[in-house]
């Protein structure tokens, strides 16, 4: 389980691609600097805490997702994280805590208030626009040492991180592939059912990042 915190690290945006165009005219702003820049969605600001995109996407049974981040800007002060809403019953229209009833899955940089590596997976329940609590110890999945020590700010926006993500809202089970082993994808449950959802919403703290290649479909089987 200790090895979630890297699936997090992949978790971002998801677009409807049997439903929208290149254009992505679907997602809308809600708080921070959201633009299309060519064909990639960015959240400019590194100080809008909070910030988020939602589009509407009905959700339930299984769904999988698939994208790619780009990092952009704000990790130099080492403070920053990024993470996305799913099955969300209605979408705050501004800057918001939480967001209706949903799960956020989160990565956070904080190694001042957390310690250790400073780099955390977190997963958090949303019970409204005001209300949301992590569900678990906050430090319970730290991405080690070892795996951030190559990591170079200046040449990270240089790089897109591939994103494979499927949920099974009718469990609770979801499934994150390794972007850097071959068919290897790690396996965790969010507590039961999900109710299913009505949206989606990007977020982002202190932390400039672009998304592309967008792609939602509905497996067949988990």
């Amino acid at each position: 389980m200790k090895r979630l915190v890297v699936l997090l690290c992949l978790l971002f945006l998801v677009f409807p691609a049997f439903l929208f165009s290149q254009d992505m005219g679907g997602w809308v702003g809600a708080y921070g600097d959201w633009k299309m820049v060519g064909d990639r969605l960015v959240q400019s600001s590194t100080k809008a805490g909070m910030a988020q995109a939602y589009m509407r996407l009905p959700q339930s049974g299984i769904m999988e997702y698939e994208f790619d981040v780009k990092y952009v800007d704000g990790g130099a002060d080492m403070f920053g994280a990024f993470g996305f809403h799913i099955g969300i019953n209605s979408a705050a229209g501004g800057k918001s805590w939480g967001n209706g009833k949903s799960f956020l899955l989160w990565l956070t940089l904080d190694p001042k208030f957390y310690g250790g590596s400073g780099v955390y997976g977190q997963a958090y329940y949303s019970e409204s626009h005001s209300v949301m609590d992590i569900v678990h110890d906050p430090t319970v999945y730290e991405l080690p040492m070892d795996r951030l020590k190559d990591i170079n700010l200046d040449r990270m926006a240089m790089y897109a991180l591939p994103v494979r993500v499927r949920v099974n809202y009718n469990t609770g089970d979801v499934k994150v592939w390794d972007p850097a082993i071959d068919k290897y994808y790690y396996r965790f449950n969010l507590g039961g059912p999900i109710r299913g959802g009505n949206y989606i919403s990007v977020r982002t703290n202190s932390l400039a990042t672009s998304f592309g290649n967008f792609k939602v479909s509905r497996p067949s089987s988990f």
